[in-house]
């Protein structure tokens, strides 16, 4: 899989059903992935498949774009940005990742915006 690819198919992941998340976060993260954003840090697919069901509870209906890739040396950067159910822009960001010898996300940080930069490509 791209790294592309690989992103894409993980922020799809943060918009589905409990059920969904586990067999997807199984293809795209590491089993001892780690996450981490301004509100903390998290291990495991299992704790994160829980904050991802948190987040659908406070952005119903919320999707993430992911605009850009860039990749090198078993390392990856996404800029991607949050839809609501409008399609209007929530939030942007970008996240960054190690990357697993077989291509899945590792070691994962999430940085966002401050509302007042605009949207970033």
């Amino acid at each position: 899989m791209t790294s592309e690819a690989l992103w894409k198919r993980y922020a799809a992941v943060w918009s589905m059903e409990g059920d969904g998340r586990e067999t997807e976060l199984a293809t795209c993260l590491a089993g001892d992935a780690t996450y981490c954003d301004p509100n903390g840090l998290i291990h495991g697919p299992a704790e994160l498949s829980t904050y991802m069901g948190h987040f659908r509870q406070s952005a119903p209906g919320g999707h993430f774009q992911i605009r850009s890739v860039h990749h090198h040396h078993g390392r990856s950067l996404a800029n991607w940005a949050l839809h609501g159910p409008d399609g209007g822009i929530l939030q942007t960001g970008t996240s960054f990742a190690t990357l697993t010898d077989d291509g899945r996300l590792h070691h994962i940080s999430g940085f966002f915006y401050p509302a007042e930069q605009g949207v970033q490509a």
